[in-house]
């Protein structure tokens, strides 16, 4: 992929690491998706699917309000503390949930943020949030963060797991 991919680019890239997110999910019983030692901060499969779910929601709320105007859902995140409040927010929050619920919502959503690309014109991508606290941040760079950079965190962590199951 280019610097500066086509949205054509990024949507192929997004999908094909979408599909092999899906790849190693769909391969996992129902045991190995809430152990809770899949992940090295104690996190089951269960949970990223909640995490990865709320990033992009959290990304679909900075498109939707750059572009309409309309406040932001989501406070800003200024720092890796902020970060890691807001997974552990998230845990929390979807720790008890079911775990068909989790996985409903992380294939509705992914979808929803699918079709919100799709439908960005293209010369949006290189441009910055306009948001004062942004900047340099592109909806490029935003839309890659928290889809393919970040299923890529999530596959390589979950390929070394597997490893140590063989």
């Amino acid at each position: 992929m280019s610097e500066q991919p086509t949205k054509s680019e990024l949507l192929e890239v997004i999908n094909q690491t979408w599909a092999d997110l899906n790849e190693i999910i769909d391969g996992l019983s129902e045991e190995q998706l809430l152990d809770s030692s899949a992940m090295s901060n104690g996190w089951s499969y269960k949970d990223i699917l909640a995490h990865v779910t709320a990033w992009e929601l959290l990304a679909m709320d900075r498109i939707n309000s750059a572009i309409t105007g309309e406040s932001l859902k989501y406070e800003v995140i200024e720092s890796d503390d902020f970060a890691n409040d807001f997974n552990a927010d998230i845990y929390e929050k979807n720790k008890d949930k079911a775990l068909a619920e989790i996985a409903e919502d992380f294939h509705r959503i992914h979808g929803e943020f699918v079709t919100q690309i799709e439908g960005l014109d293209e010369s949006v991508l290189p441009q910055k949030l306009p948001f004062d606290w942004a900047g340099n941040l592109t909806y490029q760079v935003l839309i890659s963060a928290n889809t393919h950079w970040h299923y890529n965190e999530h596959i390589e962590a979950s390929e070394k797991w597997l490893a140590k199951q063989t």
